[in-house]
């Protein structure tokens, strides 16, 4: 399994009446060393001398398809959140969309032996899918029922999403600083004397 940042590329059609939809993408260069010792791996005991090219090309270019009516092989669309997108949310991806996708790459042995890439997760890095409270995320920084100033709650946000905290842990972090500010305010913090 491979889990990794990218882009969409211009290619990429998601269009929700279409039969086949197309994720196209590059794999980043550290990820592309270990799919292609994975696909070696995969390979090695293939007793024929026919096997298929990469499903990459030279610069790391994948174009995975899906089937738009059957739902066959079709990867799960989040927002930045973890909350699922719906139609509506994967309207607005267009190309160089920032994503974090979950790949895997499995062998198939028919017509010819070789590996194919497939894109389990897709997470959309710069949309929040809307629930029935509102147009924020069921998991927004915004439903936490805390009384922290704003530009707080907005430099939490921003460091649970660069350090990729979980949810308990930046709202734990959260309270910490604010009951540290209030008690250095107040005067009861002894390191503050």
């Amino acid at each position: 399994m491979y889990v990794f940042e990218t882009s969409l590329e211009p290619k990429t059609s998601l269009l929700g009446d279409a039969r086949l939809q197309r994720l196209v993408f590059r794999l980043p260069n550290e990820v592309m060393a270990t799919v292609r010792r994975d696909r070696r791996r995969l390979l090695k005991n293939v007793e024929t001398e026919e096997v298929t090219s990469p499903p990459w090309d030279a610069q790391g270019g994948v174009c995975f398809s899906y089937s738009g009516k059957t739902g066959i092989s079709t990867p799960v669309f989040v927002d930045r959140r973890d909350a699922p997108l719906g139609n509506r949310g994967l309207q607005r991806m267009r190309a160089g969309c920032p994503v974090r996708l979950t790949v895997r790459q499995v062998r198939h042995m028919k017509p010819r032996a070789g590996t194919r890439l497939q894109v389990l997760k897709v997470q959309v890095l710069h949309l929040d899918a809307p629930h029935q409270g509102g147009l924020a995320s069921p998991h927004s920084i915004q439903t936490v029922n805390l009384q922290l100033p704003l530009d707080l709650m907005q430099d939490v946000e921003r460091l649970a999403r660069h350090e990729d905290w979980s949810n308990q842990a930046w709202l734990r972090n959260a309270i910490e600083t604010q009951v540290r500010l209030t008690r250095t305010r107040l005067g009861l913090d002894e390191s503050a004397a």
